[in-house]
This record gives C-alpha cells, sequence and structure tokens, in this order.
C-alpha cells in the first residue's frame, strides 16, 4: 500500500510540473517513450510551426449520472495536473477548458443522436518533452472509467512551398524508416498526399479491412500561407474516422 500511495503521489506531483511547463514557468524533460521517437522523428523532418496535440474519444455509458461526468471531467483534470480550468454547459453538453500562451485544454462530454462521448484534447505549442507523459496520464483515467478507446499523438508542422509528389514520398520514406515502420497502403486523397503503416514499436493500432494500422502520415499544401502541411499520428489520426 504504501508504494502504491507514493506511486499515485508521484504520478500527481509529475502532472502539476508537466503543467507548469505548458504554462511556461519553467522548464521540463519528459520520460522519453514510445511518443517522444515520434516527436524526435517529426521534428527531425519538419521545421516550422510546430505543435503536438494528445487526444482521444470515447463513447460513455447511458448508465452514468450528470454528477458521475463532471467527476469523471475533473478527475481528468487533475491528473493532468489543470488547476485554472473554467468549466461551462449547455444543451449541447459540459465544457472544461484551460488556455495558456504555450498550449490549451479542452475536456467535455457532448451529446449526440448516437450517445453522449467523452473527449479529451491537450495541444502543446512548447514543450514536446511533456507529450509521451500526458499519453499516459490520459490512458490512466479512461482505463479508470473503463472507457475503451485510444489516445492519438499528432504532431503537425510545415514545409515552406508546395512539394512534389516525389518530395513528400522522400519525407514520409524517411519519417517511416526512423520510426521502424512498413507501409500499408499510400495515395491522394482530394488535396491531401496520405500514408498508413504499422510499427512494432507503436503499442496501439486500429483495423482497416484485414491490416493493422498505427502510424498516419498527412500531407497537403496551403495556397494561402505558401506552405505544404505536415501531420505524423500514432495510431491514427481521430478526424479521419
Amino acid at each position: 500500500m504504501v508504494k502504491i500511495y507514493r506511486f499515485q503521489r508521484l504520478m500527481i506531483a509529475a502532472a502539476v510540473i508537466i503543467w507548469a511547463v505548458f504554462a511556461g514557468r519553467l522548464v521540463y524533460k519528459g520520460i522519453k517513450g514510445e511518443t517522444m521517437d515520434v516527436v524526435d522523428t517529426f521534428c527531425e523532418n519538419v521545421y516550422y510551426d510546430i505543435s503536438a496535440d494528445i487526444s482521444a474519444t470515447g463513447k460513455l455509458d447511458n448508465g452514468m449520472s450528470d454528477t458521475a461526468k463532471k467527476l469523471m471531467m475533473t478527475q481528468m483534470a487533475k491528473t493532468l495536473g489543470l488547476n485554472r480550468y473554467n468549466i461551462t454547459e449547455d444543451e449541447t453538453g459540459i465544457y472544461l477548458t484551460q488556455q495558456s500562451v504555450n498550449g490549451s485544454a479542452d475536456i467535455s462530454i457532448k451529446k449526440s443522436s448516437t450517445g453522449e462521448y467523452f473527449i479529451t484534447d491537450i495541444e502543446l505549442y512548447k514543450g514536446f518533452e511533456s507529450t509521451s507523459d500526458y499519453e499516459k496520464l490520459m490512458k490512466q483515467v479512461l482505463e479508470e472509467y473503463g472507457i475503451d478507446t485510444h489516445v492519438t499523438v499528432s504532431m503537425k508542422g510545415s514545409i515552406a512551398g508546395d512539394m512534389s509528389q516525389y518530395d513528400k514520398s522522400e519525407v514520409s520514406g524517411r519519417m517511416l524508416k526512423m520510426l521502424g515502420a512498413k507501409t500499408v497502403t499510400t495515395g491522394q486523397i482530394q488535396d491531401s498526399y496520405v500514408v498508413y503503416a504499422y510499427a512494432k514499436s507503436v503499442k496501439d493500432s486500429v483495423s482497416i479491412g484485414k491490416n493493422k494500422i498505427n502510424v498516419n502520415i498527412t500531407m497537403n499544401y496551403d495556397e494561402t500561407r505558401g506552405v505544404t502541411d505536415i501531420q505524423l499520428s500514432t495510431p491514427i489520426y481521430n478526424e479521419d474516422f
């Protein structure tokens, strides 16, 4: 019991430190894990407008009371080290938000025709070293409440100019090689160059047909800004599904 209690205290303390980084109050170096490999891989190949996004969406049990829902939201906030958040509620759901010059945090329960969904989204403009820690803490709360879903880590950035198909293939190929991933499928979907791959080093995965996928790269040209936006996600970008 003493060891478990000490571990819980360390996790809470780590969350507070992580959020201190997020708020720009101190510099913190996170524990290197599988998503740090994703961060390193991305930053070796993309140099501008880099940000990290850690998110999860899971369907809630219909029998959960409003009190239990709010408790789950505040528990997630506490675990992630949030302490300056605002909570609002309307007919569409309950929303917990915290903003910083270095990022944002959004935890919500949204209502839809198919049920209620618990959504957590952390965006970091700095302090990418904390990405792996946020992923682990987010998974911890989801498991505690029995929400069956995966946590998505997405690195976003841009490269100047309109990249050719050859350049896109070269950059995506380098990233996959660094991750030890094998391409499952690649192609052009509307204006986006898309790659789906599988890496044994990434624990979570989703299935598309008979194939397992846990690495997703997308690239598309932004004519207004004159840059090619690039995104590297594991196990897959949530908005694709």
